[in-house]
């Protein structure tokens, strides 16, 4: 079974490989997106062909923006058209209002709104006739419960949350626009391990998320043909708390 190919960024690693793996085992085939990831793409590539998905990898530096039209050329001669996009990848670097540069303000900006909304446009402008296309947006719960810590990142966590309701309504009928938000699913490099086990267990649920939850997540909106528009938060309820800073520091002794 073939459901189309379906675009990842960032997939190669993290919360964007376990998206590839269930993406190919639910019937998709899956363009792995990476920068810099090389190694581990193609094996995740190997893992996804052996197994008998359908699967290749595509280097891309979503720092230019004109890589786009050309990404989407290289997987249709190579794949088929793209029918879906995960906009999983992002630029997470810290800065505050006390440390805030329009450098680090137009990196975020860059990287994790601008080029997303390219994706989608080049996504709606290429989708074969016939085809309803979907994209799924990767958030953050941030959206929810916002702090002090990681302003640009969270302002451009904020933007595609807006442009994610904004497309819904104006693709419609060719393209569906949701998103997921996920909480605390993966250690942050500053975070030791006792800290981000101290944080799962802070949730509301006291444990997760995982990268399959959010994966999870993903495959039943690129599979759901009636919603559009929609924020999935997949936190384990971390968006009820009220905290200060940032789980990470907050977190740590």
């Amino acid at each position: 079974m073939d459901e189309g190919v379906i675009l990842v960024t960032g997939g190669a690693v993290r919360i964007g490989r376990e998206i590839c793996l269930n993406l190919a085992n639910n019937g998709f085939s899956v363009a792995v997106h990476y920068n810099s990831s090389s190694e581990q793409a193609n094996s995740l590539v190997d893992i996804i062909n052996s197994g008998g998905g359908r699967a290749l990898s595509f280097s891309g530096d979503l720092s230019d923006a004109s890589m786009v039209e050309g990404l989407f050329s290289d997987i249709r001669h190579s794949l088929g058209d793209v029918v879906g996009l995960v906009n999983n990848a992002s630029l997470f670097s810290f800065d505050d209002i006390d440390s805030v540069s329009e450098e680090s303000w137009d990196s975020h900006m860059h990287v994790n709104a601008l080029v997303p909304l390219l994706m989608i446009s080049e996504l709606n402008r290429n989708m074969p006739a016939g085809c309803v296309g979907s994209v799924v947006n990767i958030l953050d719960q941030k959206i929810s419960q916002p702090n002090p810590d990681y302003l640009s990142y969270t302002a451009s966590r904020y933007a595609m949350a807006g442009m994610t309701e904004t497309l819904a309504r104006s693709l419609c009928p060719s393209v569906r626009v949701n998103a997921v938000a996920p909480g605390h699913t993966l250690p942050s490099p500053e975070q030791t391990p006792e800290g981000f086990k101290k944080a799962q267990s802070q949730s509301p649920l006291q444990s997760g998320p995982s990268p399959k939850d959010i994966a999870g997540a993903v495959n039943y909106l690129m599979s759901a043909k009636s919603v559009t528009g929609q924020i999935i938060y997949v936190d384990s309820g971390e968006r009820f708390l009220s905290r200060a800073r940032d789980v990470v520091f907050e977190t740590e002794d």
